[in-house]
């Protein structure tokens, strides 16, 4: 049975997309991505096989959905992943070092390296769950000990929480998408439990699901947490939120995207230059090509009215996978 139109929109959407970043979906990737409801993966390729648009506009080769024309994507995707592995191998330390640091509970890489598709000068791009109250402090430490030793120009330590502040802001789609291509490497069990704090995921992602535990294994650092929790700890938290705030506040003039910037107790989100309205204007001359370059040309006028409602109302809502 052929799929529905949302079905098609939703598997063309998908594959268009990651194709912005040069970034062809393995079967698994493109159903954890859909925007509707599958029973299997089989049930995707069902879909591909009987639809005359997906047909013509996405190849399925060597395990990978492309979008036609694109084969080349396929070694492109091979390079960058060898690329991506030996950044995180030349950065295990950086990891390792912030997952052992007293109050962190979760590190998540962000970004291209979270997709292995990271090409040229990609930064360490790192999503962390602190502790309560601790927010500040593990995140300026963490900056200063980088300049130290030398790491401080690749590492962008660029959203930071506290298990008390776990939900999300705003439930959109935005931070569905940012939320589902986390890459926990420490934490794990905590990434889960952040996933369910954000049930909102679940409406925008009905088929994702954290995988399995994988990653760093940090020794547990508690006999320094209670040596700093005497007093210490505290005191650091209000000065760095005092000192790291101000910095912060004096170079807010550069910021190319003040709206994605949070300057919390809880929550330092320092998203200053958010590549959204380009990449969505991107996606959505991709999206009107494909449609139209996918269907045959006597039923382009027929499915019109049909699919430009729920691509409009997609278009101004879908965002991108990395900030």
């Amino acid at each position: 049975m052929p799929p529905s139109s949302a079905q098609e929109l939703a598997v063309l959407q998908a594959v268009t997309y990651a194709a912005l970043f040069d970034y062809p979906l393995t079967l698994r990737q493109l159903r954890d991505s859909l925007g509707v409801a599958v029973a299997d993966e089989e049930t995707i390729l069902k879909w591909w096989r009987a639809s005359t648009l997906l047909q013509a506009a996405i190849e399925y080769r060597d395990g990978l959905f492309i979008p036609a024309g694109g084969a080349d994507l396929a070694l492109t995707r091979a390079r960058r992943e060898a690329f991506s592995r030996q950044m995180l191998d030349r950065d295990r330390h950086v990891l390792a070092f912030l997952s052992r640091m007293p109050f962190v509970r979760m590190v998540a890489l962000s970004g291209s390296l979270a997709h292995l598709n990271a090409e040229g000068v990609a930064d360490l791009d790192l999503f962390v769950i602190t502790s309560p109250n601790r927010v500040w402090c593990v995140t300026l430490t963490t900056l200063i000990v980088a300049r130290l030793l030398g790491w401080r120009q690749r590492l962008c330590l660029n959203y930071v929480i506290s298990e008390r502040r776990m939900a999300i802001e705003p439930a959109d789609l935005f931070s569905a998408n940012q939320i589902i291509h986390l890459r926990a490497v420490f934490g794990h069990d905590l990434y889960v439990r952040f996933v369910e704090a954000n049930a909102f995921v679940a409406r925008y992602y009905p088929n994702f699901r954290p995988s399995a535990a994988s990653g760093l294994r940090a020794p547990g650092s508690g006999l320094l947490e209670r040596v700093l929790s005497m007093g210490m700890a505290q005191v650091a938290e209000r000065v760095a939120r005092a000192a790291y705030g101000w910095h912060l506040k004096r170079r807010s003039s550069t910021w190319r995207s003040r709206d994605q910037v949070r300057l919390e107790p809880e929550c330092l989100k320092l998203h200053t230059s958010s590549h959204r309205a380009d990449t969505l204007a991107r996606f959505d001359a991709a999206m009107k090509t494909a449609l139209s370059e996918g269907r045959p040309r006597s039923s382009r006028n027929q499915d019109r009215e049909e699919r430009e409602e729920p691509l409009a109302k997609t278009l101004e809502s879908l965002v991108p996978f990395v900030v």
